[in-house]
């Protein structure tokens, strides 16, 4: 018994799943057959094929013109007309190849990608032009301080992405260019504060200030320091500079309206609030509406939902937390702000009813319970038409997404696809266009497979930190569909992106489909993407979901990220992605490479960096995040005993603290090698550390008999039940029925709440039936099976059978 749970317990945190849902919400079914597919599939091409035969005519119909200045502007302007970003860029590198490319058409270039909806890859394009040591851009171009100056207001759009690193360069680049000591140009230097901010880098503004902070500056600059400073969060000198331009007389609305969007967009509700309020006491005849104050309660909700994914999520729990009251007091002020609001004569505008069905579509995705899909559809279906509001292409947008993500849904069909097809039918009829990346985006994630309540890979980040289970309880049913969905996507000439890519390709590692799995990896720089350390990453811990694709990934895989990634550029998590794949495959040669490897990675990158951002992504050297990925891979994979040994003895040399992962490996590496005496000294050293460190006063589980056990005091974490569950099959194994059942007496006086697993139960009635003690078969039946916490048919069954054996 105790090999089987020492596996169990090594691979992960061996979170328990709670049932989110017990019946599905829906007020009325939606099943969509696979014709809906079909039906927007003929939408989208028939789209295309008018695109494609426009195109065709445009090109033979019209003879190419000589090229002139004037012509090139045209053409830029038939492409912005039409959305083209690429073929703006590319006829911009022409005119660059043929020596008439002017300072003139690169600013109307970056000024159209500043003017159309943000476009990652073509901005990155773009951005690259004028950071890259291989530019080849003319030399009055880079020069000139008014193409930069557009150029840097393109590079904020990457400020909350995954891309910042463009804005950095960028900035970098421009001090390069220009002597800062001789800079006169003021909206030069305040958009350099408004990047510094963005970066977060406080330093840099308050540079930008002690060189220009003279009294005769204009007031856009002091706004543009105030803003700056609102976005590092530097709250004491916005108060500061606010006073100077009350002093000034220079607190006009409009500043105070940035100064407002600025807090609303970071979710700061408390700033949002006071500096509206002080808006509408100073101009009290243009009050503003409540619009950034939904806006910010939105986003301080998206942040939630964002740091929930990343650490609930990511280990494939539901999203809402046991301790709830941040998330409930945030959604009483939402309540509070919002409850009169649908009810008034005057009906609420389309920008603030967008607002509010994020806001229930993201509070949908934390918990579906109390806010169901319904709530968003009620406003979207019944309160907009009826007051004739139409629904844009955001609301549209809204509702995609919420459907995309939402939990709530846990039938056999795959019914967050058929909400989500449903949508994209409603956009096609409102003549929205759906042929684009971001409906495939919500349409591919909604064909991420679950199963039940079970969503394990929708935030899927390492196979090590979810719920230890079977390779086979982890691959769940994939909805075919999916298959159809990228055929669509192909057709119509849109690529994979990077989110479409890594989604499918989690659709494909969850469902175990390894074949299609390896044919999309081989395929996907033919869509133009760029491999990079994250998107190794991601591959890395979807092939360690299958123990063969885990074996190829450490001989395949890696030596193509060995050839194109250079070793200082691999992070962490890429790292513990290798070593679940190592685990996977059970290759103990490659995890000894990888660790140590690991412990040269971390001992560099302290001793050379500096930034606080680059030491947050990597453990310190004596913390036990740094050791615990080494630790389960060595106690997982036979033949690293030594390894695993050698780490422990590190651990204890240098007194790091055990974490509760650190203990769950000690726990395994013990029942894996049947040590029942280390594992039962081990739960006393548990126990004993439960005292010191919480204050939780141990009981004895015999106060007279020998021996006397410390048993630990409730109320009891899910490692603490595991302690007592891997204690009790000790117990099992050494066939001491009347200690097992003093145990069972203790725990039952201390909780409620009994998770030991099905297997000791089992193994308990076993050894009570050996041992003919029906007295504590009864007392077993009527104490202890009431409070198990995973109670299922087989639990039901094996009740009935004690009752026969022990009331007949």
């Amino acid at each position: 018994m105790l090999p089987k749970l020492g596996r169990a317990l090594v691979k992960s945190k061996h979170l328990q799943l709670k049932p989110l849902v017990q019946g599905t919400l829906i007020k009325r079914a939606v099943s969509l057959t696979p014709l809906a597919t079909r039906a927007f599939s003929i939408g989208t091409i028939h789209k295309v094929q008018q695109e494609e035969l426009l195109t065709k005519v445009t090109t033979s119909t019209n003879p190419q013109p000589a090229i002139t200045e004037a012509s090139l502007y045209e053409t830029l302007e038939e492409f912005k007309s039409t959305g083209n970003l690429k073929g703006a860029i590319k006829t911009v590198q022409n005119a660059q190849e043929l020596g008439i490319a002017t300072p003139g058409l690169y600013l109307c270039l970056v000024d159209m990608l500043r003017d159309l909806p943000f476009d990652m890859e073509s901005c990155a394009t773009v951005a690259n032009w004028f950071y890259s040591e291989k530019s080849q851009l003319p030399l009055d171009v880079v020069e000139n301080i008014d193409v930069w100056k557009s150029v840097l207001k393109l590079g904020f759009r990457f400020g909350g992405t995954y891309r910042v690193e463009d804005l950095r360069a960028l900035v970098d680049r421009f001090t390069e260019i220009f002597d800062l000591t001789t800079l006169k140009d003021q909206h030069a230097w305040e958009l350099l504060m408004r990047a510094y901010g963005i970066m977060n880098r406080v330093y840099g503004i308050n540079a930008c200030i002690a060189k220009n902070g003279s009294p005769a500056k204009k007031q856009s600059f002091y706004t543009s320091a105030l803003l700056s400073f609102a976005a590092t969060k530097s709250h004491d000198k916005v108060e500061d500079l606010i006073q100077k331009l009350k002093e000034r007389g220079e607190l006009k609305r409009h500043t105070l309206l940035k100064l407002i969007r600025c807090y609303g967009f970071h979710g700061d509700i408390t700033r949002t609030s006071k500096y509206t309020d002080m808006c509408n006491q100073l101009y009290p005849d243009s009050a503003s509406d409540k619009t950034m104050l939904l806006i910010a309660h939105k986003v301080a909700l998206e942040n939630m939902c964002r740091e929930l994914k990343q650490t609930r999520g990511a280990s494939g729990l539901d999203l809402k937390p046991a301790d709830s009251t941040e998330f409930d007091q945030l959604n009483q002020s939402w309540s509070d702000l919002t409850k009169d609001m649908f009810k008034a004569e005057k009906p609420v505008d389309i920008t603030d009813c967008n607002v509010v069905l994020e806001y229930l579509t993201i509070a949908n995705c934390i918990d579906p319970i109390q806010f169901p899909m319904e709530k968003a559809e009620e406003i979207f279906e019944s309160y907009m038409p009826s007051h004739n509001i139409k629904p844009n292409d955001a609301s549209h947008r809204n509702m995609l997404v919420g459907y995309s993500t939402s939990r709530q849904y846990n039938g056999r069909r795959n019914i967050r696809l058929d909400k989500c097809l449903e949508v994209v039918a409603k956009m096609q009829t409102a003549g929205i266009n759906t042929l684009n990346h971001p409906t495939f985006h919500s349409l591919f994630r909604a064909c991420i497979p679950h199963r039940g309540d079970q969503y394990y890979y929708d935030n899927f980040e390492l196979n090590s930190l979810l719920p230890a289970r079977p390779y086979e309880h982890c691959v769940f049913k994939l909805d075919n569909r999916v298959f159809e969905l990228e055929k669509i996507m192909l057709d119509a000439h849109i690529p994979h992106d990077r989110f479409t890519f890594v989604t499918l390709m989690t659709c494909l590692a969850a469902g175990g489909k390894t074949q299609a799995f390896r044919s999309r990896w081989r395929k996907f720089k033919k869509h133009g993407l760029q491999s990079d350390v994250k998107l190794y990453s991601a591959i890395f811990a979807l092939s360690s979901l299958n123990p063969t694709q885990a074996k190829r990934a450490m001989t395949v895989v890696k030596c193509e990220m060995d050839r194109e990634i250079p070793k200082d550029r691999v992070d962490w998590t890429t790292y513990r992605a290798m070593l679940d794949c190592c685990v996977a495959a059970q290759l103990p040669n490659e995890a000894k490479d990888i660790i140590n490897e690991m412990k040269k990675q971390v001992i560099k990158v302290h001793a050379k960096k500096t930034h606080a951002d680059d030491l947050a992504k990597w453990p310190y050297l004596d913390s036990p995040e740094f050791y615990l990925p080494m630790l389960r891979a060595s106690v997982s994979i036979q033949g690293l005993n030594t390894t695993a040994e050698n780490i422990l003895n590190e651990l204890d040399s240098k007194n790091v603290v055990c974490s509760q992962g650190i203990w769950e490996a000690k726990l395994s590496k013990l029942a894996l090698e049947d040590d029942r005496e280390g594992i039962q000294t081990l739960f006393n050293k548990y126990t004993m550390s439960r005292f010191e460190k919480e204050g939780k006063i141990p009981v004895p589980v015999r106060e007279k008999a020998s021996p006397t056990v410390p048993f630990p005091t409730a109320p009891y974490s899910r490692l603490d039940m595991t302690f007592i569950d891997v204690y009790i099959c000790t117990l099992l194994d050494n066939q001491n029925v009347s200690l097992v059942f003093d145990v069972l007496r203790t725990l039952n006086d201390q909780t409620d709440q009994i998770a030991i697993s099905h297997k000791t139960v089992q193994g308990i009635v076993r050894l009570a039936k050996q041992e003919q003690s029906i007295d504590e078969l009864k007392w077993l039946s009527e104490n202890i099976f009431p409070k198990l916490t995973d109670q299922n048919k087989g639990f039901r069954n094996l009740k009935k059978n004690i009752d026969y054996v022990a009331f007949k």
